[in-house]
């Protein structure tokens, strides 16, 4: 569903998750999903930009060793239950595509192999009932101007 200003995607609520390796792990092909989604203008400097974070995503997904293995069956289909639809502006998705990728490093940095087994993760957060239409992550910004992935600055936490 579009909205004038505002983007629909289904997400992971990473705070509610709360649990950096399994955050990644389920959000990754939803974000492979968003990227696939979102254009801009050809040839602009976003498109450029996205362009170049396409190619990183795709760089993770498709090595010789991929960094994030597919989950198991049962992991997957626990997983799809922390999906959740979330209604945003545009600034604020591209917010979460970079906020993967700062945490998707630390955790590389760590030397994670994201082999951890998540269910016990996902059945425990994620069989309560979902609340619709909020913010992932407790995600609160402005959007002030294009979006310019290039400057997109760390969201500030409600609360």
């Amino acid at each position: 569903m579009q909205h004038p200003g505002r983007v629909s995607f289904k997400f992971i609520d990473k705070l509610k998750l709360n649990d950096s390796v399994c955050y990644v792990k389920a959000a990754f092909p939803l974000l492979g999903k968003i990227l696939q989604r979102t254009e801009f203008k050809e040839n602009s400097s976003n498109a450029k930009k996205m362009q170049m974070v396409r190619r990183m995503y795709s760089h993770i997904d498709e090595n010789v060793d991929p960094c994030i293995r597919e989950e198991d069956d049962e992991e997957r289909e626990l997983s799809q239950m922390c999906f959740e639809e979330f209604t945003t502006s545009p600034y604020e998705m591209l917010v979460l595509v970079k906020q993967f990728f700062q945490d998707i490093n630390q955790l590389l940095e760590k030397r994670e192999t994201f082999e951890k087994d998540c269910s016990q993760v996902y059945r425990r957060t994620c069989l309560e009932p979902k609340r619709a239409g909020s913010s992932p992550g407790g995600i609160s910004v402005g959007l002030a101007g294009g979006i310019n992935l290039g400057s997109v600055s760390k969201p500030q936490r409600l609360g």
